[in-house]
């Protein structure tokens, strides 16, 4: 039997306009927003260092970056780096790296289809959306 699909972190639900507070845990762990970004970890040669600049600040100025992502997106770094690596001596990675690469990609919605799941937060247009049903276009 199947585990089924993985729940959807509470802060991606406020993003996406989908939360039910009836629904959310009650004693579910909260952790601080980074406010300043630290500079890459060591280990990070060239590629990961630049990952780890423009996907982190783009995370923190989006305010989804919690104090302890720093180690999953430190990860995704570090294997970002390693395909990039074998990619520049023309050697394939294995399906175990390629899958957990996309793994990581999606779990900070770096794909097509996790990024559907979270909306920019921007304001939605008011007014009734079935106003024109009914209606040819330009019709009054």
């Amino acid at each position: 039997m199947t585990r089924g699909r993985k729940p959807t972190a509470p802060h991606l639900k406020v993003l996406a306009g989908t939360t039910r507070p009836d629904r959310e845990e009650a004693e579910a762990p909260e952790f601080d927003l980074v406010a300043d970004f630290p500079d890459p970890p060591q280990h990070l040669n060239v590629d990961g260092s630049e990952m780890w600049r423009s996907l982190g600040r783009q995370l923190v100025s989006a305010r989804v970056l919690q104090v302890v992502d720093l180690y999953s997106l430190e990860q995704l770094c570090f294997a970002w780096q390693c395909f990039r690596k074998k990619a520049k001596a023309d050697m394939e990675s294995t399906a175990a790296e390629t899958t957990a690469l996309k793994a990581l990609f999606s779990e900070f919605g770096m794909t097509p289809a996790s990024r559907r799941k979270v909306s920019s937060g921007s304001e939605k247009p008011k007014g009734n959306a079935f106003a024109g049903n009914g209606r040819k276009q330009g019709a009054k």
